[in-house]
């Protein structure tokens, strides 16, 4: 979809859900009392809704002037649904709750809602779980000619291939986001890997772990809207630490960056297009078969080259994120974000 198309399609009149509908949202609430996992000094409640974040999804929906429900947990929905009253063919679910571990934790909701045929946001629970597994993605996206960083597989404390000296190198929990199990000490030198503390962060996130080979340059992110019948690709949104240097170089966005919000977003530089960047973001998620919205990452060198380092199918779309930022800059609102969320489930 051309951008004219989609702000046409965005700015136009009229309700596209009718009062019989029922948004329901699922998530996972930092104040909920719902236990996030524990990997020793890291939480996955890092990815779970703060208080003012849920407020900014409910006045989303609020928005919609369509009933809606919030539930805090997959437990709760599930009782909700086991209730006889419960209409399935009005509801039209939003999905962000992703308790337990492991790389289906974000698929339990998908699924069901599939075995119901319920109407919901994002990719089926599949193509959920394979976006979580950074190995398996990696070596698929190799396949299919997309470039990647190179990658290796550290598991029961042991490489699967030689690494090469020269280069440097980022170890990931296989099955995490929001640099969960990241900091600085994560990058290391092919000829001195920091066996002791691979082992020990492996045993601690009970995964094994994947080593990329780390790009220095530039972190950007693409978000998605994967329709039926069309895609509509954003401008790359570029993260960084500070105002004036937009390039990370050989910096990361760790754990605790991640955690507080430490980054703010721009647009790539003037000098730099964004074309290839954009038609290779189209092809992740069009060789990939996603849906609804997604989120394409790279890292982008100096000398304009660029590789695939994660996907997402459900990245979040509140203020301090990319896809809110990308929304912005096209002059489209929160509610209309959220609209077109809602539209193409």
């Amino acid at each position: 979809m051309k951008m004219n198309d989609f702000l046409a399609f965005m700015k136009k009149n009229g309700r596209l859900f009718s009062d019989e509908n029922l948004l329901v949202i699922v998530c996972n609430v930092k104040i909920s009392g719902i236990s996030a996992e524990k990997y020793g000094d890291f939480s996955t409640d890092t990815e779970f809704l703060s208080d003012q974040e849920l407020n900014q999804v409910m006045q989303m929906a609020c928005a919609q002037k369509i009933p809606f429900r919030v539930f805090n947990s997959e437990d709760a929905f599930i009782r909700f649904l086991e209730r006889p009253s419960t209409n399935m063919k009005n509801l039209i679910v939003y999905n962000s709750a992703q308790s337990g571990t492991g790389a289906g934790r974000k698929a339990l909701i998908p699924s069901l809602c599939n075995y119901y045929n319920i109407r919901h946001t994002g990719s089926d629970a599949y193509r959920v779980s394979l976006c979580r597994d950074k190995f398996a993605i990696s070596s698929l996206l190799s396949r299919l000619n997309i470039r990647v960083p190179k990658s290796f597989l550290f598991h029961h404390g042991k490489f699967n291939s030689k690494l090469d000296p020269k280069l440097k190198y980022i170890a990931k929990p296989i099955y995490e986001s929001a640099s969960i199990g990241i900091r600085k000490s994560n990058v290391f030198y092919g000829d001195n890997p920091p066996i002791r503390y691979l082992e020990t962060l492996e045993k601690t996130m009970h995964q094994p772990l994947i080593i990329q080979e780390f790009v220095c340059g530039y972190e950007i992110e693409v978000p998605v809207l994967a329709g039926k019948n069309s895609h509509f690709i954003f401008s790359p949104v570029v993260l960084h630490q500070f105002e004036k240097n937009l390039c990370m170089g050989d910096e990361i966005l760790d754990y605790d960056k991640i955690y507080n919000d430490d980054y703010m977003f721009s647009s790539l530089p003037d000098n730099i297009s964004d074309d290839e960047i954009k038609n290779t973001a189209y092809k992740v998620v069009d060789r990939l078969c996603l849906s609804g919205l997604c989120r394409v990452d790279f890292r982008l060198k100096k000398d304009d080259l660029f590789y695939v380092t994660d996907v997402s199918t459900n990245p979040h779309f509140i203020k301090h994120s990319s896809v809110n930022y990308a929304f912005k800059k096209l002059g489209l609102t929160d509610a209309q974000l959220f609209h077109t969320i809602l539209e193409l489930s």
